[in-house]
């Protein structure tokens, strides 16, 4: 992957230049004002300017300028000399400059200052330092240094980012976009937008990587930046190569190399198109076409100082040419050279192409043994990189929904899916096709029992439900007749007594007790559901609470008469008491509407309060709290669908539906 960002972690090498060396040059030690005054009129040359800088920033802490001092550290690492773009070197200057950072009152040095540091870190593959020092440099800033807080986050995301810190690196990437943004940078917007999209990529979520380049890639053809749009285009073939789209893969890298030469002249990038469409052609049986580019890289690599012959994009490219003309001794010894250098660049897409080079080498030459044990390192190293982030993965589409409520769940989560299977099909290629087979089959039938299982274990459930229900009324009627005809009958009896000895208030407690046992009996027994029917039960019921409660009730009831069964009414009936009953208990609302409508499928129950809400979301699996878990056991119980629909402070909306 090719990164079009410029991070201070990319540096020319250069050989070790220490304080003593420095010391000993030709410029002849003056005093720190005699030498700046020199250094502002003379107009040194780059590497003699950074010999000065040296012994300025010497002297400046021999006579304790400390401000100075910083100011000249931060200087001396914008040079492009080679004397001094040596990523200890700068460590060490920067390091000795704040020592003394408490004596700095400069909050844009003290911060800088640490930001360099943390790129020399960087450079240095030394990632954990890094983003501990650019997020002090953050600190350090103050409100009024927006461009480099942004740098601080871009650079940080990067380091993330090869540490393979997912949600991190994309947290810093988006936190220094938007102050990019706010700044109205757009050209270091696309630059984060681009390691966006490398990060989406290594942890293959192409379809958000290829959507970012696409982007790009139209803004930097309306700007004519041909160069951006070649760089963005090569990487986009790259995911497509990882995801075995070959045809669009090469579309790409032809139209990127037909962007080439650019202005200015950039060898590297060039070298890396010839190399990629020589490794395409080779894998796809072009023996000439692959003989022909790796020709073309060959003339450009010598410009390249960052592709030597023991580069692993080089060696693995030579390692394809060699193997599909059938020199596989000769390709066996580069592939080993290649594994080598890709372990030590510690660059995880080189060290995941030459395992398998290496695999199918052996695999040509018939050394099983050897194959094997090939692919079961580069199974470890897969499982390694992309195990430990696969929850971080999955926490990151969460994360985005919740923020941003997008509808795209099902579709990244199959990408997921299919990006797992990828990276699981080498180890499955190498335990066998017969394995395989008895592995899948085996999970298959497992899987078949533990859902016939499940399914059978939720039947049970359901008819538990509507047995307890059932029964649940029965004892109701049981109890509700006892009720009315052995109690209710001896109070009566009481009542008259105690009319006959004229005790009024004795038979004004009894009234009341024996109005009390009616609606008891009632609630437990609807007796005029029985006289009546569904549709004036319900409004006999809903008369009741407008009488009886300070809520404003409003009906639209139809006759619902010979619809529904007698089972189907009850239930029904019930579901309109407890939905009430929840109304009144819980929602605190001053307005309730009821409506009993026939609809083409059967009938409709809909049930509106104006009280507080609730937030569903919140309460899915809670049913029991809130008194949903009977309605939607009675519901189901008649074969019926229920729905709810609540927010906080709007009020709450109960449908259900009758099927006949």
């Amino acid at each position: 992957m090719i990164r079009l960002i410029l991070t201070f972690g990319c540096m020319l090498a250069a050989t070790l230049v220490s304080f003593n060396t420095i010391s000993q040059t030709s410029i002849q030690r003056k005093n720190l004002s005699d030498l700046t005054a020199l250094f502002e009129t003379s107009e040194p040359s780059d590497s003699i300017a950074g010999v000065y800088l040296m012994e300025m920033i010497e002297l400046s802490e021999q006579e304790a300028k400390y401000e100075l001092m910083a100011d000249l550290a931060i200087q001396l690492t914008h040079l492009p000399s080679p004397t001094v773009q040596n990523s200890e070197l700068k460590k060490e200057i920067l390091k000795k400059a704040i020592v003394h950072e408490d004596h700095v009152s400069n909050s844009q040095n003290i911060g800088n200052l640490h930001l360099k540091l943390a790129g020399a870190f960087f450079s240095l593959e030394q990632f954990d330092s890094a983003i501990y020092e650019y997020g002090y440099a953050i600190k350090q800033f103050s409100v009024n240094d927006s461009i480099f807080i942004a740098d601080s986050y871009f650079f940080r995301g990067q380091a993330r980012d090869y540490k393979g810190e997912l949600l991190a690196g994309m947290q810093d990437y988006q936190t220094a976009r938007n102050i990019y943004h706010s700044l109205n940078n757009s050209e270091y917007v696309n630059y984060v937008d681009g390691g966006m999209a490398i990060l989406f990529s290594k942890f293959s979520i192409y379809n958000e990587a290829e959507k970012i380049r696409n982007s790009l890639i139209s803004a930097y053809k309306k700007n004519e930046d041909f160069f951006s749009v070649a760089i963005q285009l090569f990487n986009q073939s790259e995911d497509f190569g990882k995801q075995d789209r070959l045809t669009e893969q090469l579309a790409y890298l032809v139209k990127a190399d037909s962007l080439a030469p650019f202005d200015p002249r950039d060898y590297y990038f060039e070298s890396m198109l010839k190399l990629s469409l020589s490794s395409y052609y080779g894998e796809n049986g072009d023996l000439d076409k692959q003989q022909a580019y790796f020709a073309q890289a060959q003339k450009l690599i010598p410009q390249v100082p960052e592709i030597t012959a023991t580069s692993p994009i080089y060696l693995n490219t030579k390692v394809r040419l060699a193997y599909y003309q059938g020199n596989l001794a000769v390709a066996s010894q580069l592939a080993l050279a290649s594994l080598t250098a890709a372990k030590a660049s510690k660059n995880m897409d080189h060290l995941i192409t030459s395992y398998r080079l290496l695999g199918d080498i052996y695999n040509k030459q018939g050394q099983s043994a050897k194959a094997f044990e090939i692919r079961q390192d580069l199974t470890r190293f897969t499982d390694s990189i992309f195990a430990a982030n696969q929850a971080a993965t999955f926490s990151y589409y969460q994360t985005l929904y919740e923020t941003e409520k997008k509808g795209n769940e099902i579709l990244v989560k199959t990408q997921e899916i299919e990006s797992i299977n990828q990276r699981n099909k080498a180890k499955f290629i190498t335990i066998g096709i017969i394995v395989l087979l008895l592995i899948v089959g085996g999970v298959l039938f497992l899987f078949w029992k533990n859902l016939q299982h499940e399914k059978k274990k939720k039947e049970m459930q359901s008819r538990f439900s509507q047995e307890l229900l059932k029964n649940q009324e029965a004892e109701r009627v049981r109890i509700s007749k006892d009720l009315h005809d052995g109690l209710g009958q001896s109070l009566l009896l009481i009542k008259n007594k105690v009319a006959l000895s004229k005790d009024n208030t004795t038979g004004e407690l009894l009234d009341t007790a024996i109005s009390e046992l009616r609606s008891i009996a009632r609630s437990l027994h609807p007796m005029q559901l029985e006289k009546l029917g569904l549709s004036k039960a319900a409004q006999h019921l809903l008369d009741q609470i407008d009488r009886e409660t300070d809520i404003f009730v409003s009906t639209e009831i139809e006759e619902l008469k010979a619809i529904l069964n007698k089972e189907e009414e009850l239930q029904l009936y019930r579901i309109l008491q407890e939905s009430i009953n929840n109304v009144l208990k819980h929602s605190e609302a001053s307005a309730l509407r009821v409506s009993f409508t026939r609809i083409e499928k059967g009938v409709k129950l809909q049930i509106e309060d104006n009280g507080k809400g609730f937030d569903f979301s919140e309460k899915l699996n809670d049913f029991q709290s809130l008194g949903l878990k009977t309605l939607k056991e009675r519901t189901a119980a008649i074969h019926g669908s229920m729905k709810v629909n609540s927010e906080k402070g709007v009020g709450t909306n109960l449908s259900f539906i009758v099927y006949v």
